[in-house]
């Protein structure tokens, strides 16, 4: 019970101090921030399928997922999984560091259920696309299609969609431009999520003209390795850089 009140306790400290609906009218109020309604409808749902299947139906987190993770990590002897949802990542990039432990798990837990309820699914998904890390240091998916192929989110092709859909999974160790061939293997292991899974996402002849692309060409409009590519320090961010780390110690 004490351990309960306690993630209980440090959650409402930091929403209390960042109230949500002050961070999402803060970010909103940015220039490269996209509505919804900006958002291509495909991207969201391929964005949806590879994160978090089960979005609009669970109030935040998702036991099977989370019962699949604890398997997982108890095979393993440590955290190799955490079975997040959207909301419970965009909890983590708001307010937590990314450093793995059950305690931050738990707040995180406690957040996602409370930006359900002072949010709702279609802020915290517009909020989770503007902010979620891209590599390169780039957050949110307007700086991400300007980035990554110069150009607007509203103008990517299918294949570019895929990438930015895929990418944020691992945006470090498979990033396309100086890992093209980690991210062929990547984008290869998720493409049947989009491709088979029922109701498939993409056609089988898009699925086909996708795995056709190797890594010497995973798009004609993919940025280029340059100097600051080729120099950026190519570690995962410990916090959102956009929000900044909010929570602080206790395993945080």
């Amino acid at each position: 019970m004490l351990a309960c009140a306690g993630v209980t306790g440090y959650a409402c400290v930091l929403m209390l101090r960042r109230p949500p609906l002050k961070l999402y009218r803060s970010r909103s109020a940015q220039p490269d921030f996209l509505p919804l309604d900006q958002i291509p409808a495909r991207q969201l749902e391929l964005i949806v399928r590879q994160e978090d299947p089960n979005f609009y139906n669970h109030p935040g987190f998702d036991a099977d997922g989370i019962r699949r993770a604890w398997q997982m990590n108890r095979r393993a002897g440590r955290i190799v999984c955490g079975g997040s949802t959207i909301t419970q990542q965009l909890a983590k990039n708001l307010y937590l560091r990314f450093t793995r432990s059950y305690f931050r798990k738990a707040v995180e837990l406690v957040i996602a259920l409370a930006l359900e309820r002072r949010l709702g699914k279609d802020r915290i998904l517009e909020l989770y696309v503007n902010i979620i890390y891209f590599g390169n240091g780039v957050y949110g998916l307007s700086d991400a299609a300007r980035f990554y192929f110069n150009k607007p989110a509203r103008d990517l092709t299918l294949g570019q969609m895929v990438l930015l859909t895929i990418l944020p999974s691992a945006p470090t160790a498979c990033n396309p431009i100086q890992h093209p061939e980690a991210f062929r293997r990547l984008r290869d292991r998720r493409l049947p999520l989009l491709a088979e899974k029922d109701p498939p996402l993409l056609s089988p002849d898009e699925a086909a003209d996708i795995r056709a692309r190797g890594a010497a060409c995973l798009d004609p409009e993919l940025r280029a390795p340059d100097d600051f590519t080729r120099s950026y320090p190519q570690t995962v961010p410990m916090v959102n850089a956009r929000f900044g780390p909010f929570a602080d110690g206790r395993g945080t």
